[in-house]
This record gives structure tokens, C-alpha cells and sequence, in this order.
């Protein structure tokens, strides 16, 4: 019999597992995903957490001073399910605001801190940089030279002298404009059309210039009143520490540090990574510790009574799952418990 036949073949005698599991305990799947699947949990609020992070973004909002969380704990304790809750929760709470911006990024196997200022850059997008040309263009000529004058770098002032004109004659010049002076942020190779456009004369090819330039726009777009915040989210920075030589992570952890110092407002980063990479990262780099003194720790479970807090609410958080299951309004959903205390234990 061939794999179509087998596959076609009567299904009417098989029962779904998931109507049995619903008609028993109230849920149509495993309620306690593995440790090795780091999405998909649900998150058990922590007021020792969620206080101090809760506190650092309010800080944030208040005072546009940049803020650096560390999240540190063993593997599998739950740093990435963390972050993954805060991002979505950053992402409802500014849903309406286009001025902030929440960035996650996972780093590469190779070290390297390129990619992540591309993100943002990318994150961004041309239209930002059409909003600051039209910002521009729209005030007085003397702001828009006032703006201009916080830019360090003369390539960056060109090039926003090129948005404001574009902004003030067609505005299909102003994307195209946009659109190539974003390639040339994120360091793509410089072409003729490139240097006719911008007038650019030199490609952005180190990490030293392109945060530089970041730099420059974070500063031009808050006086513009174009950008309040950025949330950059890096997971699972101890995977840098994999690499065969120290000295690209030395790299990569400078790159780090010059980040946070080339952006003293409007910056809330939060680093997960293990507390021994956190031990080995400060030894290598002893300047990257202050700049990382506020941590988060997360602790493992001790107490039973933990615990069994913990699996009660991942199975309620099951139960209503299964309840949104568009497949579930025929079946009548269960009320056994999955977890019964065994007679004579404490």
C-alpha cells in the first residue's frame, strides 16, 4: 500500500487525543512544555523581578536617562521566557506610540556587534528618515541648522542636509533618498548613486563609525521630538563566549560598552546571560562593569510549595488556552485535577 493510500485511508474510527485529554482534565496539550523549547510558556508574575524592572522603566519614562538591566541565572531558569514576556508587554504598552521602539535580538554564532546596530538602524527603517527630513524642512531655517550643529559626524550632517532639501521639493526624492541613506547606515558597499544622492564620500565599515552614527540620529531624532525611547532586548550573551579567541569578544563587549556611552539618554537595554559568563566577561573586560552594575538575578525554585504554585498555573494557564480552541465548543471540558498530593506526603 502506498504512503497516499495510507494516508487516505478511513480516519472515522480514530478518536482525537486531544477531545480525551479535554473531556478529562479541561486541556488539549501538554501543559508543561520541555526546557529545551525556550517560547511558549507562560510567565508566572515575580514582584521581587518585576518591581525593580517595572521601577527602571518607569525611571526611563521620567527622565530619558538610559537604563542597562542585566538578567542573570543558570541555564533554563527562565532568562529568555523573561524576556520574551517583556517584549510583548513593551509592545502593547507603546502599540499606539511610534516613537518608541522595542528591538530583540539573539547574537550570532560569530562575535560580532555589526549586526546589532544594523538592527536598529533596520528597526527604524527609511521612514523614520523621512520623518526627520520633513521635520526639517517644516521648521525655522535657523532650528534646523541648530539640530544639525548636535550631529559629531560631517558625513551624518550632509546627509541630513540632503533629507531637509529632498523634504522641501518632491517627495518621491525624499524616499529615495531615505532609502539609500539607509543603506548607507547599515554599511552597505558605497555606490555611485550613493555618493550622487548623499554625498557621501566614505563607507560606515567599523563598528566605532556606525555607533557613531547612531549616535547622531538617536540625537537629532529626540530633539525632533521623532524618538522617546529605544528597548533593545539581548538574549543569550554568553554564546560569545564560545569563541575560540578572546580577543572578538573583548571586541564584542567593547562594542557593548561604547554603545552605552554613545547614548546616555533614551537607550533601555536589557542583557540576559548566565552568572558565569557574567564572572568571565567582567574579568576579561573589567570597564564593561560599572557600566552593568544594576542585575537581576534568577533563582531556581526551593520550596515545594513553590513549585506546586508554579505547575497550577501553568495548568490554568492550559485550561484557558483550551478554551479560545476554536475545536473545543463540542466537547464538554473536564474537571480532574493533574496533580493530586500522593497520600502521606508532606
Amino acid at each position: 500500500m502506498s504512503l497516499r493510500e495510507k494516508l487516505q485511508r478511513d480516519t472515522t474510527a480514530i478518536v482525537d487525543p486531544r477531545k480525551t485529554l479535554y473531556e478529562h482534565f479541561g486541556i488539549i496539550e501538554n501543559p508543561f512544555p520541555p526546557a529545551g523549547q525556550p517560547t511558549g510558556h507562560p510567565r508566572l508574575e515575580d514582584p521581587a523581578v518585576d518591581d525593580k524592572i517595572v521601577s527602571a522603566i518607569r525611571q526611563f519614562e521620567r527622565d530619558n536617562v538610559t537604563q542597562v538591566l542585566v538578567i542573570e541565572g543558570t541555564q533554563g531558569i527562565g532568562k529568555t521566557n523573561l524576556l520574551n514576556y517583556y517584549q510583548q508587554e513593551l509592545q502593547d504598552l507603546y502599540r499606539e506610540d511610534e516613537t518608541f521602539y522595542i528591538i530583540r535580538y539573539y547574537p550570532d554564532p560569530e562575535p560580532t556587534f555589526d549586526a546589532i546596530v544594523r538592527r536598529v538602524f533596520q528597526e527604524l527603517g527609511p521612514d523614520h528618515l523621512v520623518s526627520i527630513g520633513e521635520a526639517l524642512a517644516g521648521g525655522a531655517r535657523n532650528e534646523a541648522e541648530q539640530v544639525i550643529e548636535l550631529v559629531r559626524s560631517h558625513e551624518i550632517r550632509i546627509v541630513l542636509g540632503k533629507l531637509q532639501k529632498a523634504a522641501e521639493g518632491d517627495k518621491s526624492t525624499l524616499s529615495d533618498v531615505a532609502k539609500n541613506a539607509m543603506e548607507w547606515l547599515v554599511g552597505l558597499r558605497l555606490l555611485n548613486r550613493h555618493r550622487d544622492l548623499l554625498g557621501v564620500q566614505f563607507r560606515l565599515d567599523t563598528v566605532e563609525s556606525k555607533t557613531q552614527a547612531l549616535r547622531d540620529i538617536v540625537f537629532v531624532s529626540e530633539r525632533l521630538e521623532l524618538l522617546k525611547g529605544i528597548f533593545l532586548l539581548l538574549d543569550e550573551l554568553e554564546k560569545q563566549d564560545y569563541s575560540l579567541s578572546k580577543t572578538p569578544v573583548l571586541r564584542y563587549l567593547s562594542a557593548i560598552r561604547a554603545l552605552i556611552d554613545a547614548l546616555p539618554r533614551r537607550l533601555f537595554l536589557m542583557l540576559a546571560l548566565t552568572s558565569e559568563a557574567r564572572r568571565r566577561y567582567f574579568e576579561m573586560l573589567p570597564a564593561i562593569a560599572s557600566r552593568l552594575e544594576s542585575r537581576i538575578t534568577l533563582l531556581p525554585l526551593h520550596r515545594q510549595t513553590d513549585a506546586v504554585k508554579l505547575a497550577r498555573f501553568y495548568e490554568e494557564e492550559a485550561k484557558e488556552r483550551a478554551k479560545r480552541s476554536v475545536d473545543t465548543h463540542q466537547w464538554q471540558p473536564g474537571d480532574e485535577t493533574l496533580l493530586r498530593r500522593c497520600p502521606g506526603c508532606r
